[in-house]
């Protein structure tokens, strides 16, 4: 595929329209880089995270690609402007998170509970106010990683997504920082002066998949 690096593909996996929508309102207000564009991409009906990122990946010929939850809003109006700065100043960057940490543990890799974690997100779950989650210091432009959250992920590379061992909704994101890595790229997390993202997280209980996931995670990168 050739791709274009003038267009920013902008990937969500849709099941609650409402919230989607509200989503696009944050989108339609962002500072487009001069002379690219952005495709809008919305994948209904995914049987799993990891195969709907898949499907839209093969559909889309954007050099530049953000991978985002439908409940995640681009508050930042800078934030593609950013994005492409960071990739075009470093060809080894693969991907690009707002959240994650530098480490993992063997037995139980969970990101937000590394004593190395970075980033910052803006969250607000049901009625509450919106809060601010804020992560390690990142002392210089950004801060190289071993897994980012999956709310929002930017790619300016094509890798598969394991929907082969990730068929659900958990582990997916770090899996793919897990490929990037072992394809040579860097995946980061910028310094953010102010967050990228409002991730309205409602009331999400962790089913009992998440352990399975886990499970086939350790199993296929760590061991």
């Amino acid at each position: 595929m050739i791709y274009d690096n003038k267009k920013i593909a902008i990937i969500t996996c849709v099941n609650n329209e409402a919230i989607y929508n509200e989503s696009l309102l944050y989108i339609e207000h962002l500072n487009v880089p001069e002379g690219m564009r952005i495709e809008l991409i919305e994948v209904q009906q995914a049987e799993s995270m990891a195969s709907g990122y898949q499907e839209a990946m093969e559909g889309s010929d954007a050099k530049y690609k953000i991978y985002m939850h439908q409940d995640c809003f681009p508050c930042n109006k800078n934030l593609l402007q950013d994005i492409v700065a960071l990739f075009k100043s470093n060809s080894s960057i693969g991907a690009i998170g707002v959240a994650g940490s530098g480490s993992l543990k063997t037995e139980k890799p969970v990101w937000w509970r590394s004593k190395d974690k970075y980033g910052k997100i803006y969250t607000k779950e049901a009625d509450e106010f919106i809060e601010l989650n804020e992560f390690g210091q990142i002392d210089g432009e950004y801060v190289s990683v071993s897994a980012i959250d999956g709310v929002f992920i930017a790619t300016q590379y094509d890798l598969p997504w394991r929907h082969d061992l990730f068929d659900g909704w958990h582990f997916y994101d770090i899996s793919q920082t897990r490929e990037f890595i072992n394809a040579g790229y860097d995946v980061i997390i910028p310094r953010q002066v102010t967050p990228w993202i409002i991730h309205f997280t409602g009331r999400k209980i962790v089913d009992e998949s998440y352990k399975r996931y886990m499970d086939i995670f350790v199993e296929n990168y760590y061991k």
